[in-house]
């Protein structure tokens, strides 16, 4: 019985019409747009891209990015929100622990182009001040930014970003400087007419001076009034400064305002006034001359974001399986994007869900109806966050900037603390480098990847310490992995996206010290001549680009217990990954049935539950027909249909099923189709298919199957192919009936490293 086989456009046409489909019953967004009839994957460009919603969407009090400001840009940013009408906004740069600027009449500036998600905003408004990335802190009267160049915190035994909390719409920085502790809130107000700016601190005990950057500027001039005033000055403009609190008081070095904080054994209060004329810095004085702590902010405060609710769809079974649709929230009084990012679930049943534009949301009502499914914006203004991992009943999330661990005080379903938990990864402001993906081994430790960037973290995978106090690389040689696993056996892999050097999409099994393939982050001292070959390639028909991995736990879902599932982005669908039982370090993928709404990426098991539940997200070069997802998947019983086990053996495939086969059809030669071929390792985009017997030949060499045969237990068989061979891609296909008549069709396509 012939393969019959289906062209790439066709497999597109279909799995956009089924796209369709399901927005027919009833899972569809509110259109945007973006949310227009999707072009074919091969048919995307920059201006499917483009899309200006981010730029009207209520971000809340903060937000963690890089930004362009006019004296350079900074790599790992704060833009918080001053001022009870939010008259301005100051810029914190938490690797430097100071203020690059700060400006009045506006927010940022959000980009259009790929959704906002790889050019940086810049200020919105006028510039009150402009210090640049310059040390926020002195360190024993150094001002010098000792970083190696000028990447990364600075070293933690002289200053160190702690986090942030969120009381209302107010925020406190908490950091540390040498052995003293800084709380610090800063604020806006309106003083005779004039916008004044406020920065207000709690200092701990330390023996020593501090000294911190208060404004500086290139083409004005500073001057000393008096102890605690001090003003810079041009012909066309003024900033005037002065220093309330014990000990506190200002100094001028060049044309910088210093604040000086004489040595205390307790707790002090100190603030400075910003204002830009001498008549207004005088009457906030007279205004705002209490000094109220920033720990006030500590404790947990009032909830910003009302609770929205949503009905979720009970997806029909096909087959063995059906999804599930938990509805997004995409009609939400704040214009939240909801490109979701990534999800883990609490001891409560709740789940925390992350989208891409910076939120948290957290659910709860996650039960066999959905019928009420409540979403709360549990964090907001984080940086990017593509990937969150529950540790501890708490959410950590990882971002551009650091991972962070969330915390709610006070239990009302918003985060108070967003706790620096390892900000020591590199950020060098490139428009890809992500970090994607947040996973633990046996022993605590946090793994995740980064895409390609110019500097010593760039297409890694990281490792986290399990407390946070050390990051390091574990492997190197990705381009741009959206997608990472750790096995129950500690098996970090790692998917990788089709282009330079990556040849296809591939599945890699990495080890501690291994090269990946992608020459341009080798990260050696001499260029790689060759690269560990990948559990598996995984053709382009499959899968377009890769997504992350996760494991059946034991138990669960029959045959496939134990066996990992690998996402697709490209194409969101997903798909289980087999080891060759003749060499587990290669393998191959079988297509799960069903689409996702959008391109899958993380995946975790619900521990309350058992159902696996899928997030992703619109992005480039997928067939996404949603923003975001948050789906899942049940297994409702029944035989699955699909192959469970798999071994390769010179001149032999032997292929178990999950259900009894009809031996007529099993035993014919014809059921079966078997393609290999190789791919080109070089710097172009991506590879032709190759011919492994006339190697200067493009495409697939056809592979005889000379004779099936089935054992014994009916669900086995062993197919005679004296033509296997090592190969970097191989496609199995078949075409059969079980035992009751019901038909077994499909593939698996993989890797044979070794024979």
């Amino acid at each position: 019985m012939p393969y019959r086989t289906i062209s790439l456009p066709r497999i597109l046409a279909v799995a956009l019409a089924l796209g369709q489909t399901i927005n027919a019953i009833g899972q569809a967004e509110p259109k945007t747009p973006a949310t227009t009839a999707m072009k074919a994957v091969v048919d995307q460009v920059e201006a499917d891209w483009v899309d200006a919603r981010w730029a009207n969407t209520e971000v809340g009090p903060f937000l963690a990015s890089t930004i362009l400001t006019p004296r350079g840009r900074v790599d790992k940013g704060i833009a918080i929100k001053v001022g009870d009408k939010a008259q301005a906004t100051v810029c914190f740069n938490t690797e430097l622990l100071g203020y690059n600027a700060a400006w009045a009449g506006g927010f940022l500036n959000m980009k259009a182009n790929r959704y906002g998600l790889t050019s940086w905003p810049d200020p919105k408004g006028n510039m009150i001040f402009v210090n640049g990335n310059a040390v926020g802190w002195s360190h024993d009267a150094d001002w010098n930014d000792p970083r190696e160049n000028k990447r990364g915190p600075l070293p933690r035994q002289r200053a160190k970003y702690r986090g942030l909390y969120r009381h209302g719409k107010r925020v406190a920085l908490h950091y540390s400087v040498g052995d003293a502790t800084v709380l610090e809130s800063p604020w806006a107000g309106e003083a005779g007419g004039q916008p004044f700016l406020s920065r207000t601190f709690e200092l701990g005990a330390t023996d020593r001076s501090l000294s911190c950057l208060v404004v500086s500027a290139t083409d004005m001039i500073a001057g000393q009034v008096n102890p605690t005033t001090a003003k810079l000055v041009n012909d066309s403009r003024a900033i005037w400064v002065r220093a309330l609190g014990q000990g506190a008081t200002l100094g001028v070095s060049g044309k910088r305002i210093l604040l000086n904080i004489a040595p205390g054994k307790a707790k002090r209060l100190a603030k400075v006034l910003i204002c830009n004329s001498e008549e207004g810095l005088n009457q906030a004085v007279t205004q705002h001359a209490t000094i109220e702590s920033p720990a006030r902010f500590t404790k947990g405060g009032p909830g910003i974001w009302q609770p929205l609710k949503t009905k979720g769809v009970v997806g029909k079974a096909r087959g063995a399986f059906a999804i599930d649709t938990i509805r997004l929230p995409f009609d939400n009084p704040w214009k939240a994007l909801l490109f979701t990012a990534g999800h883990d679930f609490l001891k409560d049943r709740s789940a925390l869900v992350a989208t891409v534009h910076g939120d948290i949301w957290r659910l709860t009502g996650i039960d066999a109806t959905l019928e009420s499914v409540t979403w709360t914006r549990y964090a907001t203004g984080l940086f990017q966050p593509l990937g969150l991992k529950v540790v501890n009943d708490r959410g950590h999330v990882i971002g551009r900037d650091q991972i962070t661990r969330l915390h709610d005080f006070n239990g009302d379903g918003e985060a108070d603390y967003y706790e620096n938990f390892n900000n020591d990864v590199f950020a060098t402001g490139g428009g890809h480098s992500f970090n994607t993906n947040l996973e633990t081994d046996s022993k605590g430790n946090f793994f995740f990847t980064k895409c390609a960037e110019g500097n010593p973290h760039g297409g890694t995978v990281l490792r986290v310490s399990a407390d946070g106090s050390k990051l390091d690389v574990y492997a190197t040689g990705f381009r741009n992995p959206n997608g990472m696993g750790v096995s129950p056996h500690d098996i970090v892999t790692v998917g990788d996206q089709q282009g330079g050097w990556v040849p296809e999409t591939r599945v890699d099994a990495t080890r501690e010290g291994g090269f990946y393939g992608y020459i341009p982050m080798h990260h050696r001292a001499n260029k790689p001549q060759t690269y560990d070959v990948p559990f598996a390639f995984v053709p382009r028909v499959m899968d377009n680009s890769a997504g992350g991995q996760l494991w059946v736990p034991a138990g669960h879902w029959g045959a496939l217990g134990g066996k990992m599932v690998h996402l697709s982005y490209g194409r969101c669908t997903a798909m289980i990954g087999i080891p060759d039982r003749s060499n587990k370090s290669q393998g191959a993928m079988i297509n799960l049935p069903g689409r996702y709404l959008s391109g899958a990426m993380r995946g975790r098991f619900n521990p309350h539950d058992g159902h696996m539940y899928v997030s992703g997200l619109r992005g480039w070069q997928t067939s996404a027909v949603h923003d975001g997802c948050f789906q899942r998947l049940r297994l409702v019983g029944g035989p699955l249909r699909l192959p469970i086990d798999y071994a390769t053996t010179p001149g032999r495939i032997e292929l178990t099923f999950d259900t009894a086969l009809d031996r007529e059809l099993a035993e014919d030669p014809e059921s079966y189709s078997l393609e290999q071929w190789n791919y080109l390792w070089s710097s172009q985009y991506g590879s032709k298919d190759w011919s492994i017997l006339n190697p200067k030949k493009n495409g697939r060499d056809p592979v005889l199957i000379e004779a099936a045969k089935l054992k014994q237990d009916n669900r086995t068989v062993v197919l005679t192919v004296p033509g296997l061979t090592k190969a970097m891609q191989f496609e199995l296909k078949y075409d059969m009936d079980d035992a009751g008549g019901e038909l077994v069709r499909g593939s698996m396509a993989g890797t044979i490293n070794n024979l």
